[in-house]
């Protein structure tokens, strides 16, 4: 095995220098359980910039664990149950750390050491060349023979490179031959510290720079010092980005989204090549052209963002720390003595009671500043929307207006996007919105556990006052009292800080609501002028006519139909013997030009997006959760899938052959996104429902397209021997009569239904095979979990009137779901469509918004199935989200990438990277898990 490529050392000159990098601030304030997660994150960090081979930061993040460490054994929580927070924490990590950290101090001291004498050799043989170089030219002049030389190359990067090195820049620049626009994207108090000394480098700040954003917004947001230069972008041969020291272009970070904004959404200008990324960013530049800026002296940010935002303001322990010696015994406090007939009084009650008020009184604290932080992000999000909604109506007019199709096309892209934010930052506000019910309730039981627990200490207090006239017992009732009020002070600050923000955020309610009347009324008129018809028959963006049922925003109409579903069913195709006569074989589709509109782009392999071609996005997001199937996607890629086509089946393999083809596509790397056109119209053919522009159900879609892969897919194997075959094996072994395929292999598993009499004990158990699972979600629960959902959808329910085999005569009976059979692909599903009784006649559809907490890692499945083979144990790898109403919705799709081990957004053809921590939220609508043997 190779051993990782170390990257270059950037964070210091010696060990020393990194040593003070890994000084963290005071954890006093910290809990136990929250500095075991903090610890967690560090580590994995510290392996993860190992991995990488930056052995730098990897040395800061393990030292700063260790601190952590050492912090976390003095703790009074740890010491009370170490075995619970030394799992937490990995018995073997800090040990792990200890020698990691030894060696890479060891390698780096060596490597600093060998720079050093490197960087000496540099410079003896620069003096030499220099000198050498001066007596050249002083023999030159004296034989004063004139010598053309020829022109130094500009050395440009090449028009499919996304990087330039700053040697590649600076000789650009001293050359003088090239327009150059340098885009510097650091924060813009960086940027005012030191910048790139050259006329055309202008601030665009990091924070002006968000998702979506068109180069027109951007500009309105920009210094008024760099508009000037700004508007000259158009007529520059060359533009550089940079920011403190990214060395490529990562989706969903600052450089990504500058460069989409101007490729994408600058609709004015059209540049002459891609703009490019500097190298390393302003901190190689700083290292090595520091004569060249305004001020040589910055110095880059040392800590990580996430470090930031987990630890604060931190000074952390000594290495000391790590064996911190046994907390020493409190002598016991001597006995006071009493008068005869005067009673006993137990100080030590007091003393704890006080501890329990406080306590309680630091986790209501705890509560209001969470609800603090929620009201300031609701407000947050509700701005956000504002502003994206005033941009929604400035790009719908400019859609409507501009004659020129490709103009069009864009805009309407756009409004694809502006649309799509709009429902998602909904969606977080609702989620929001929960989280602060559930703190509301948290906080009311605490102020009720306070009152009592106050009673109980006044009384208490005031038995004490009349037993003792202690001074000490005085001024500590005292100290109590102060502190008391001074808490109280502080929650009643809080509580006011809270009451200010919603304030606010109804104001903005109102204003939003004020923009949404106008906005219908402009398109009420705009109807009556004409009715836009896009290409494609693409009526994403056209909102549905006004009704009194639909509120607020109208949305994509890509949610399901269930009311059309039984309508459009399409009728049995009568069987016939076809075993008569040969087979008509269909051609091949991997003989015919596919037309994929792609639009080209660098990206990430598997990180293409999909085009909306008219409410579509249901199908988008299946589409790309299966392409981040790991196995499905090798035996796409790979042409595996071949060797198996069945051309018997009624789709003669089409549909099989069109996601391979699509999925190719996606993973060439090569395409911003593409257009699923000719897999589309074959589905459009042998399912009605799926033909038009109508919104549809991505569950439905789901499983119709797994139940057609499995046949367009099969093949033969030989039939196993069947007796002595439990009850289970032999039912799976009937329904699939010997023809398999990977796809059953894959997603397919199996339920068995017991039916129990409860008059005689008899039992009858049925086997049925299942794609996915459909759960029901707890009635009238605004949050619940994955697990209750699972035992919802498998506790018995009473059946009356069941013909009871033993018994000969109708009995109530109980039915009970069991999973014999996990597939190493679990595919859950929330039944979040519900009729609406209160219009149960009229079959009106509702959805509920409830949040279901599930895990991203380590599902066990082993409590909710029987002894069946292989890992019970699973890992999330995709979701697919529903946002809106029945009314209107969208749907988006979440995927952890199997290449780069992040979690990216898919909004049609928008792909994006987001945190983890993104992933759950209460549109989720589908859920992929994969074994943990095979993930």
């Amino acid at each position: 095995m190779t051993e990782t490529r170390r990257l270059q050392l950037h964070l210091g000159k010696c060990i020393e220098d990194l040593d003070k990098l890994h000084n963290v601030p005071d954890l006093k304030t910290k809990r136990a359980t929250l500095l075991c997660k903090t610890a967690q994150k560090l580590f994995e960090k510290a392996e993860e910039e190992k991995a990488r081979g930056d052995e730098e930061n990897s040395y800061v993040y393990y030292m700063k664990y260790l601190r952590v460490i050492a912090f976390i054994t003095k703790d009074k929580e740890y010491l009370k149950d170490k075995t619970y927070f030394n799992n937490m924490l990995g018995s073997k990590n800090p040990n792990k750390a200890i020698d990691a950290a030894e060696k890479l101090k060891n390698s780096l001291i060596d490597r600093y050491a060998k720079e050093q004498k490197a960087k000496r050799l540099h410079d003896i043989k620069e003096n030499e060349l220099i000198k050498q170089k001066i007596d050249e030219n002083r023999k030159k002049a004296v034989e004063a023979i004139t010598v053309h030389e020829p022109p130094t190359p500009l050395g440009l990067p090449g028009l499919d490179e996304v990087t330039i090195k700053s040697e590649q820049l600076y000789s650009i620049l001293k050359s003088g031959k090239l327009k150059v626009m340098i885009l510097d994207a650091r924060p813009g108090k960086d940027y005012l510290e030191s910048h790139i000394n050259y006329p055309a480098c202008i601030s665009i700040p990091e924070e002006c720079i968000s998702p979506g954003q068109s180069a027109h917004v951007l500009e309105q947001n920009l210094p008024a010092a760099s508009r000037l230069v700004w508007a000259e972008r158009a007529v520059m041969e060359l533009i550089v980005m940079l920011d403190w020291s990214s060395t490529a272009v990562i989706p969903g970070k600052t450089l990504h989204l500058l460069k989409t904004i101007l490729l994408k959404w600058d609709v004015k200008v059209q540049y002459s090549r891609p703009p490019v990324a500097l190298w390393g960013g302003y901190e190689d530049w700083l290292l090595k052209y520091p004569a060249f800026t305004t001020n040589p002296q910055a110095v880059p940010p040392s800590q990580d963002c996430m470090l930031d935002d987990m630890l604060g303001e931190i000074d952390y322990p000594n290495w000391s720390d790590l064996n911190p010696p046994p907390p020493a015994q409190q002598p016991a406090a001597p006995a006071r003595s009493t008068k005869p007939g005067e009673p006993v009084i137990d100080r030590s009650s007091k003393v704890a009671a006080v501890q329990l008020y406080e306590e309680r009184s630091r986790n209501m604290q705890l509560i209001l500043e969470e609800q603090e932080r929620i009201a300031d992000t609701s407000l947050t999000l509700e701005m956000q929307r504002i502003e994206a909604e005033q941009d929604w109506e400035k790009v719908r007019e400019q859609r409507e207006t501009e004659p020129r199709d490709e103009l069009r096309a864009m805009y309407q892209l756009r409004e694809q996007e502006i649309i799509s934010q709009l429902m998602q930052l909904e969606n977080k506000q609702f989620d929001m919105e929960q989280e602060n019910q559930s703190l509301r309730e948290q906080l009311e039981e605490y102020q009720r556990r306070e009152r009592e627990e106050a009673e109980k200490l006044a009384e208490t207090i005031a038995k004490a006052a009349e037993q003792s006239a202690s001074d000490a017992d005085a001024q500590a009732a005292e100290a109590r009292r102060q502190a008391g009020e001074q808490a109280g002070r502080e929650v009643a600050a809080r509580r006011a800080r809270i009451a200010e923000v919603r304030a606010q955020r109804r104001e903005l309610d109102r204003r939003r609501e004020a923009l949404e009347l106008e906005r219908k009324r402009k398109l009420a008129e705009a109807r009556m002028r004409r009715k836009p018809q896009d290409e494609d028959g693409d009526t994403f963006m056209e909102p549905p006519e006004d009704s009194s049922e639909a509120q607020g925003l109208n949305r994509s109409q890509s949610s399901p139909n269930i009311a059309k579903q039984e309508e459009e069913e399409e009728a049995p195709a009568p069987a016939f013997d076809r075993s008569t006569k040969p087979h008509k074989v269909a051609p091949s589709s991997d003989m015919h030009q596919r037309d994929f509109q792609p639009v080209w782009g660098d990206v990430g392999r598997g990180l293409t997006g999909l085009k909306n071609l008219g409410n579509t996005c249901y199908m988008n997001s299946i589409i790309q959760c299966l392409n981040n199937t790991a196995i499905l996607v090798t035996y796409f890629c790979n042409g595996q899938y071949r060797e198996h086509v069945n051309r018997s089946h009624s789709t003669r393999g089409a549909i099989a052959e069109e996601l391979a083809a699509v999925v190719r596509a996606l993973w060439s790397g090569q395409y911003r996104f593409i257009a699923t056109k000719d897999l589309r119209n074959e589905v459009g053919k042998h399912q009605r429902a799926f033909r038009g522009a109508e919104q549809q159900d991505s569950h439905e879609f789901l499983t119709i397209l797994m139940d057609w892969l499995h046949l367009d897919l099969q093949f033969s194997i030989k039939p196993p021997q069947k007796e002595g075959l439990p009850a289970a094996e032999r039912a799976w072994q009937e329904y699939t009569r010997c023809r398999e395929s990977l796809v059953l292999r894959l997603f397919y598993g199996q339920i068995r239904s017991t039916v129990r009499c409860l008059r005689c004990g008899e039992r009858s158990a049925t086997y049925d095979s299942f794609s996915n699972l459909s759960l029901e979600l707890p009635a009238a629960a605004n949050r619940c979990t994955l697990q209750d959902c699972l035992k919802l959808y498998l506790n018995g329910e009473t059946i009356p009137g069941w013909n009871c085999p033993k018994c000969k005569e109708k009995r109530d009976a109980v039915k009970k779901l069991d999973i014999s059979r996990l597939p190493p692909v679990l595919v859950i599903h929330f039944k979040r469509f519900y009729v609406d009784p209160k219009e149960y006649m009229s079959n009106t559809y509702r959805k509920k918004q409830t949040y279901i907490d599930f895990p991203l890692e380590d599902l066990d499945m082993s409590q909710f199935s029987l002894h069946c083979p292989g890992n019970p144990v699973y890992n999330l790898y995709a979701v697919s989200n529903h946002y809106g109403s029945m009314e209107g919705g969208h749907y988006t799709a979440y995927c952890k990438s199997s290449v780069y081990g992040k979690w990216y957004k898919y909004d049609d053809h928008v792909v994006t990277e987001i945190p983890a921590s993104e992933v759950k939220s209460s549109a989720a609508y589908i859920l992929f898990y994969t074994s943990c043997a095979r993930s």
